[in-house]
């Protein structure tokens, strides 16, 4: 008898989906409690989310207004480090343009491209590409954008 209602348990539970709440709709449902810490990380999430799909749509138009040729080493390997400092000036324009108070910091500017390329190209051996293997543009303006702020500023 407790092996049957084991069984049905078990088979009850496998049958049931997991309940995710997305951390958006937590942090909201919290706000509305009155919690202000939760109110507070839900603008920070808010705010993040409208960059992060500014920087998706732009990551792709940039590219149709340069010449992607002029950025290659080789005919099928990109000079990061020449399209670093495009995109960033790009991306920090961009932003700016839609009221945030950031700064590019061009004195690391050279430093970082290069580390960057050096990066992709001299330590992996490879570089974010299409199926075709050519260079993923758009790929690589937000693989740069994540480089400036999650490494190149920290150090």
């Amino acid at each position: 008898m407790n092996i049957l209602i084991s069984m049905s348990f078990m088979l009850l539970f496998a049958a049931m989906e997991p309940q995710s709440v997305a951390r958006e709709d937590y942090f909201r449902k919290e706000c509305e409690a009155g919690i202000r810490q939760a109110c507070e990380k839900l603008e920070v999430l808010m705010s993040s989310k409208v960059v992060g799909e500014r920087l998706t749509a732009r990551s792709a138009e940039f590219w149709k207004e340069v010449n992607t040729q002029a950025l290659m080493l080789d005919e099928k390997r990109p000079n990061l480090g020449a399209a670093y400092p495009l995109v960033m000036r790009d991306f920090i324009a961009l932003e700016q343009a839609a009221g945030a108070p950031v700064q590019l910091d061009e004195s690391r500017l050279p430093l970082c491209a290069t580390h960057y390329h050096n990066y992709w190209i001299n330590r992996k051996l490879w570089y974010p590409s299409t199926e075709e293997g050519n260079p993923d543009w758009p790929s690589i303006y937000e693989f740069i954008v994540d480089h400036y702020y999650g490494f190149c500023l920290k150090n």
